[in-house]
């Protein structure tokens, strides 16, 4: 099967953010497959690429034998202060996190991360680390694997696909993703489109399989601590989940009071260390769609150290 080019996703926005230049230190959380981390090495700045993923290392081992610039980082991108202190960094000058997932792991069927192809129900950035996805679908009772469909993938018949896939697993364990497909599909009426509910429920396996949400609610607690005054952080998101939590904290840390808007005075003694950048989510422009269909969904904002 031949794999698809991984196309970063809103580069030239990125890229106007960030500024990248010379001396310029910068953490890639999600270095995929080094699309944004090329620019910001060709500005002359200086790149730590961290992903979980075994193939994405790999790329950003042969992009480090050509720049001396990029060190690699196997590793979530929840511990960006470790990412910084194995650089020898304290600060750094900007932050990105690309969320989700690249358009090679969903084009690879080894990887188990879509719908679309058979291969095995994994759904793990790094298949050496964690439960895959087939543990879940086996193991988690009904009401359980109904809320985590729910949750996490705001899926409304979730309980009615529970039920057939739990029914299906007492004649054979569940196994591929081809398997899990076909279960899902049989489950729904004739007058609902499959593909919307599949992309729904694959969505919620891996953000279960991965801790994606934790991961990123602790990413954006170091922002403070890692950043250098005046120092960046981007982030692109693909789905409201991810959105929410990314402007809810961007927006709470850009305040210097949280009590109630009515109370007399502050109490709370919380005080703002980042500044909201973009006051809006950026998204791509009919030509970036046209040429990158996924990037449809992305939504960027930024926020800039005090």
């Amino acid at each position: 099967m031949t794999v698809a080019p991984h196309v970063p996703v809103l580069l030239e926005s990125t890229l106007d953010l960030l500024q990248p230049a010379a001396g310029r230190r910068y953490i890639d959380g999600t270095f995929g497959f080094g699309g944004h981390s090329k620019r910001l090495l060709a500005a002359g700045a200086q790149v730590v690429g961290v992903d979980l993923d075994g193939e994405a290392q790999a790329a950003c081992q042969d992009l480090a034998a050509e720049h001396p610039g990029l060190t690699c980082h196997h590793a979530s991108f929840r511990h960006l202060d470790r990412a910084a202190a194995a650089a020898g960094w304290t600060r750094v000058d900007g932050v990105l996190l690309d969320l989700g997932v690249s358009s090679r792991q969903l084009d690879h069927p080894d990887k188990g991360f879509s719908y679309r192809a058979d291969g095995p129900l994994d759904l793990r950035f790094d298949p050496t680390r964690g439960r895959p996805a087939s543990d879940l679908v086996n193991t988690l009772d009904e009401g359980e694997l109904a809320d985590l469909i729910y949750r996490w993938g705001e899926e409304r018949m979730s309980r009615r696909l529970a039920r057939a896939v739990v029914a299906a697993r007492r004649e054979e364990p569940i196994a591929t993703t081809g398997r899990l497909t076909a279960i899902l599909t049989g489950a729904l009426p004739g007058s609902v489109k499959p593909m919307p509910v599949l992309s729904r429920v694959f969505q919620a396996l891996r953000i279960a399989v991965n801790d994606e949400m934790a991961a990123l609610t602790e990413a954006l607690a170091q922002l403070a601590d890692v950043l250098a005054p005046g120092g960046r952080a981007v982030v692109i998101s693909y789905h409201s989940l991810e959105d929410r939590i990314v402007k809810q904290y961007f927006d709470r840390e850009s305040r210097d009071c949280l009590c109630p808007p009515r109370s007399p005075t502050c109490t709370c003694g919380h005080q703002a260390t980042l500044r909201r950048v973009t006051r809006r989510a950026v998204q791509a422009d009919a030509e970036e769609i046209v040429a990158n269909p996924r990037a449809r969904s992305a939504r960027l904002r930024a926020t800039e150290r005090i």
